[in-house]
């Protein structure tokens, strides 16, 4: 028997494995045994009849610890409290341990360790024991070899006694499925295996996406397989694998999304003869002199390496879309957004607006993001708002550039992904607002002023066609003044079925059928659905509306409703007839149907409903919904929204220009 001393004493092996944790010191042990060649390590846990841990145990299939190596495999390279972490730069997974250190932590969860090991030299097998104990780490007693029978299995078996109680077996497990599982993966097809207590590890749980695929280029084959993490791997980067045509790991190297800082935790398994014999270095800046085999600058292995580029991007939009969402909820409840009035439109759209561009950027660069503490994400979010309404997409670049030092590639790709924000749009939508404030002020003057000499069919009527969104947003305008109710009805048609009747098909038969509506709009999803409709009937400014104008709503309301292609039990039929004042008798139809809940009722049957509005309430609806607007231009509003000493020609002309113009009439 022999005895020899580590040369760091048992101290210093403490202070320098001090922070160490159970499960990460078992890892040690199992990466030990594949460091050996091991194609299976196994983790026995021995219990005892009160639920305690008597004996832990780890079991390899590997070379041994030949006896002439022994002094430098429990022999510490340093004589320093120097952290020791694995090398996760390493362009191979073939070597993990910490040359014999890691074989020292046990004391971090155990009181005692022992190996059994049996190797292999000059065709025979010999087999030994060597004991620590863990108050005397500086010590270890080894016995001599013996020579045992050939058929004895090469390995090494390590096993902890006087195990501390808070050992968590659960932690441990936890632990080695992240330690383990991006290696397993790796190593699938040479079927490599880590039990315990003789079961497959299982980690599924944290492999929240496996997909295979098979690429070609010409006669060579490809067999890629993508793995995504649910969280970040134990001292692994998000790589790319190189597997030859034998599934034996060549070569390893981060992907393009390693550095990304979102949480997209992902490893890339690439298979292929061109494998076999290739040059993986890395040449820049000079002519690289091809000896043989293939390398990355053959077609080829381009070919390759953007194919799984855009796998791992493909892979990565839609979880980058539920991490922005998450994201956005973290603005909201560290309250950094600027104050926005969801209750205004006109709010909740810019609202909408800046979570596109901060999802915009946090699918671009998501580090940008990460790690603000409270008053920093104020900061930052609030600047993005200002920038946006700006819409100084170069000037955005550049400070976000400023605060995160990115490479050429993502000052690229953040530039190009800007365009496809609303960054833009958004100055274009305050110059919208502010002419439609001016359209309602052009509106006032045309309906209130009386010198202007503003009628329905001169004035009212032409306005009202370019600014139908008065009545509601999405409208489209099928007909207005002079089509006919077969007319309105043949283009209705073609909304609703996409066919275009022609107009000796059309046929109403009803005595009101030539009558002209002003306004005949209709709301359509996205999907092409319609909504709802609405019909509009403007009156004089100086026509008081009473029942006989009602009557007149309520006539064009009989024929849509006898007509069958006009109806279908999801559309909402609204109909408003507007002009400056009501009578007593409009004022009573109100009344009665207060109690619906809705302002300038006057008719409620089944999907059609009738508004009596004056252009008084319209204006302050209008107000009421933009009142962000109307704040944000007090200063200059009289210098921006002033429509004093123009004609009614003027007024009407200038709508041709007026950004807040909706689409124009529908005409087939």
């Amino acid at each position: 028997m022999s005895v020899q001393k580590i040369e760091l004493g048992s101290k210093g092996i403490r202070r320098v494995l001090r922070k160490y944790k159970p499960e990460e010191a078992i890892a040690e042990y199992v990466w030990n045994g594949y460091d050996a060649t091991a194609t299976c390590v196994n983790i026995n846990i021995l219990q005892n009849s009160i639920g305690g841990i008597e004996e832990i145990s780890i079991s390899d299939n590997g070379y041994g610890i030949p006896f002439s190596q022994l002094n430098t495999k429990f022999k510490p390279f340093f004589e320093s409290n120097k952290i020791i972490v694995r090398n996760s730069e390493s362009n191979s997974s073939s070597y993990h341990g910490k040359n014999g250190v890691g074989r020292l932590t046990f004391f971090t969860f155990a009181g005692q360790a022992e190996w059994e090991t049996i190797y292999e030299k000059e065709d025979k097998k010999y087999k030994y024991t060597i004991h620590i104990d863990g108050d005397g780490l500086n010590d270890y007693t080894a016995t001599e070899p013996e020579e045992v029978d050939q058929k004895a299995e090469l390995g090494t078996i390590v096993r902890f006694f006087r195990i501390n109680e808070d050992f968590q077996v659960d932690a441990m497990k936890r632990f080695l499925k992240i330690e383990f599982c991006w290696f397993l993966e790796l190593m699938k097809n040479n079927k490599f295996q880590l039990l315990i207590n003789n079961d497959p590890i299982d980690y599924s749980e944290i492999l929240e996406d496996r997909d295979v695929r098979k690429y070609k280029y010409n006669d060579v084959e490809f067999d890629v397989v993508f793995c995504r993490w649910a969280q970040k791997l134990n001292g692994e980067y998000s790589k790319y694998y190189y597997l030859d045509g034998s599934n034996r790991e060549k070569f390893k190297e981060n992907t393009t999304l390693n550095n990304k800082g979102d949480n997209f935790y992902h490893s890339v398994y690439i298979t292929s003869a061109l494998f076999d014999d290739f040059d993986f270095a890395v040449v820049t800046g000079q002519m690289r002199l091809k000896i043989a085999g293939s390398s990355r600058e053959d077609e080829i292995f381009k070919y390759i390496k953007r194919e799984i580029d855009n796998l791992i991007r493909e892979k990565r939009i839609p979880f980058i879309k539920k991490y922005a969402k998450r994201f956005l909820k973290t603005v909201e409840e560290k309250e950094a957004y600027p104050d926005f009035d969801e209750c205004n439109p006109v709010d909740k759209f810019k609202k909408e607006c800046l979570d596109e561009l901060i999802s915009t950027v946090y699918y671009v660069e998501p580090k940008i993001l990460s790690g603000l503490n409270k008053p920093q994400l104020k900061t930052l979010i609030r600047m993005f708002a200002l920038i946006m309404e700006s819409g100084e997409r170069d000037s955005f670049i550049k400070i976000i550039d400023s605060v995160v030092n990115m490479s050429q590639d993502e000052r690229t790709e953040l530039a190009e992904a800007l365009e496809y924000t609303t960054m833009s749009n958004i100055s274009r939508i305050i110059i919208m607002l502010k002419d439609r404030a001016q359209a309602v002020a052009d509106l006032k003057e045309l309906v209130f002023n009386k010198e202007l000499g503003a009628g329905e069919i001169n004035a009212i009527q032409p306005f009202i066609e370019k600014h139908y969104w008065l009545f509601g947003e999405q409208y489209h305008l099928v007909t207005a003044e002079e089509p006919d109710f077969e007319e309105a009805l043949r283009r209705y048609i073609y909304i609703l079925e996409g066919d275009i009747p022609a107009k000796e098909e059309i046929s109403i038969d009803d005595l009101d059928r030539r009558r002209q509506m002003d306004i005949f709009a209709v709301r359509q999803m996205k999907n092409g659905d319609i909504k709802s409709s609405i019909i509009v009937e403007l009156k004089h400014p100086k026509i008081v509306l009473g029942y006989k104008e009602l009557e007149q709503v309520k006539r064009y309301k009989d024929v849509i409703l006898k007509e069958d292609r006009f109806n279908a039990p999801n559309i909402e039929w609204k109909f408003y007839l507007v002009g400056n004042r009501y009578n007593n008798q409009i004022a009573n139809e109100i009344k009665n149907l207060k109690y619906h809940g809705e302002k300038s009722l006057v008719y409620s049957v089944d999907n059609f409903k009738i508004y009596v509005k004056t252009w008084s309430e319209i204006f302050t609806e209008f107000e009421l919904n933009h009142d962000f607007l109307l704040d944000k231009l007090q200063i200059e509003q009289k210098k921006i929204i002033d429509s004093r000493g123009k004609t009614k020609e003027e007024i009407i002309a200038a709508q041709e220009n007026n950004s807040a113009k909706a689409a124009e009439e529908l005409v087939i």
